[in-house]
């Protein structure tokens, strides 16, 4: 058999995809998302946009969903959960989310599935909608 050069670069990149464990990330699911959720204590810190979970120990909650200019993607929100020291959220203060130069929220890295990444990353996604945020002239 004969591979053309056409077919050299998506092969390299399947090849490297498969080697690297890369492919496509699992699908969420939005129930077993919003049960992680709770299950995983998320809602001691943060509230959720339309959602009615057991209210935050932390005041003011971190607020997560509502309506957003650019809504974050399934793969922002996961980059979020597991490197929560990427960035921080605006508009709290610094005590309320770092520590030091750290975030406040735990490393759960290793933690978690990447199932269980992938279902709190659709709950979340699913509570976010396009559009000015609310008292936004």
């Amino acid at each position: 058999m004969t591979i053309t050069r056409a077919l050299v670069g998506p092969l390299a990149m399947l090849v490297l995809s498969v080697a690297c464990g890369g492919g496509q990330k699992p699908a969420g699911d939005v129930e077993k998302g919003r049960q992680a959720f709770v299950d995983l204590h998320c809602n001691a810190c943060h509230q959720v946009a339309g959602e009615s979970l057991p209210p935050a120990s932390v005041t003011p909650a971190v607020a997560l969903g509502g309506r957003a200019l650019l809504p974050p993607s399934e793969e922002r929100l996961r980059e979020d959960i597991l490197l929560p020291s990427s960035h921080f959220a605006v508009g709290y203060p610094s005590e309320q989310i770092m520590k030091g130069d750290q975030s406040r929220m735990p490393d759960y890295s290793k933690a978690l599935t990447e199932e269980q990444v992938a279902n709190l990353a659709a709950f979340l996604r699913s509570r976010y909608q396009q559009g000015l945020p609310t008292g936004t002239r």
